[in-house]
């Protein structure tokens, strides 16, 4: 279950398709949703990234 990360998650989509180099750089204190943000941004890209 994914809540309350939409506007992070779409900020991140809107990066990945454009045509240029993006490097967004995910921080903040521990345990607030930084992993479940990226596993749920990349779930349904075609990735190499650890799951």
């Amino acid at each position: 279950m994914f809540i309350g990360r939409e506007k992070e998650l779409k900020n991140l989509n809107n990066l990945y398709n454009t045509n240029k180099f993006q490097f967004p750089v995910i921080y903040g204190r521990r345990r607030v949703g930084k992993t479940a943000l990226i596993n749920e941004f990349v779930k349904d890209k075609d990735c190499s990234c650890y799951r």
